[in-house]
């Protein structure tokens, strides 16, 4: 059993058709509801323009707070409880929807940080984009603008955020975690990544470590224990389904090394999640 995945296109009920774009703006925010487990395959910015609340994106607990910015990748699993006064954007874009950049921008890369506080300031210039993003009609012009909006807010993120920054914008890890989020099921071995990299192990857990403060085993090992976590809270999938789909095949040696990292056996997560 493998998680749904929805699209734009599912989630607002539109003809049966690959949308790729879509911005709102809420006042109050009330995100259209899906009771069924599921993954999202776009990315999304949740602007908060005032409210409070909490905001939980893979299993960590955020608080929601005015001009503050949640960054969501495909895949995340997320969860917001916010005040009925709680007003700000969504804005909903596929990866096709995007033009072409070099590096990952670094807040929807694995593990970082996913959320930016602004400064008044600065909110006022994002909500101005935002507003004329609302209005325009254009495929062509709306990406543009989501260019600009996605600088802005890289250029504020890197003040804030300068090691998740760092790693994003080095070449050799850029390209580490593209190949991880392709191949984290079938290969878990530093080894495989460094030999597609052309790189030596120990020199590609060296560049991750000096850049990130994480050594490539241990991007490995997180991006499992999610994936681990994900299917444990959102399917019905029995242990055994799961240690097999992440490529584990010994059950027991999953619960062990789930344990190990996590302090609690995979049925005691899935019990308190």
């Amino acid at each position: 059993m493998q998680l749904p995945t929805f699209g734009i296109e599912k989630i607002f009920n539109l003809p049966y058709r690959q949308e790729d774009f879509k911005i709102m703006h809420h006042a109050p925010i009330n995100q259209p509801e899906i009771t069924e487990a599921h993954k999202h395959d776009f990315f999304m910015l949740l602007v908060i323009e005032k409210g409070k609340g909490t905001h939980t994106i893979d299993f960590r607990e955020y608080p929601v707070s005015n001009h503050t910015v949640f960054f969501l990748a495909p895949g995340q699993a997320h969860q917001w409880y916010l005040s009925r006064n709680t007003s700000g954007y969504q804005v909903m874009f596929s990866a096709a929807f995007m033009l072409p950049k070099g590096p990952l921008w670094p807040f929807f890369t694995p593990a970082a940080v996913p959320l930016l506080q602004l400064e008044a300031v600065q909110y006022r210039q994002l909500a101005a984009e935002l507003q004329l993003m609302t209005t325009e009609k254009a495929a062509d012009i709306l990406q543009h603008r989501l260019q600009i909006v996605l600088l802005l807010l890289q250029r504020w993120y890197v003040a804030a955020h300068p090691a998740e920054a760092a790693a994003a914008g080095n070449h050799l890890i850029n390209r580490f975690l593209q190949l991880l989020e392709k191949h984290y099921m079938q290969h878990s071995e530093v080894n495989y990544y460094a030999d597609r990299l052309h790189v030596t192990p120990s020199y590609l857990n060296l560049v991750c470590k000096k850049e990130s403060g994480t050594t490539a085993g241990e991007y490995i090992r997180e991006r499992l224990l999610l994936e681990a976590k994900r299917m444990l809270t959102l399917t019905g999938m029995d242990v055994k389904e799961i240690a097999y789909s992440l490529g584990f095949n010994d059950t027991s040696y999953f619960s062990r090394f789930f344990r190990r990292y996590t302090g609690q056996t995979p049925v005691d997560f899935r019990r308190q999640a």
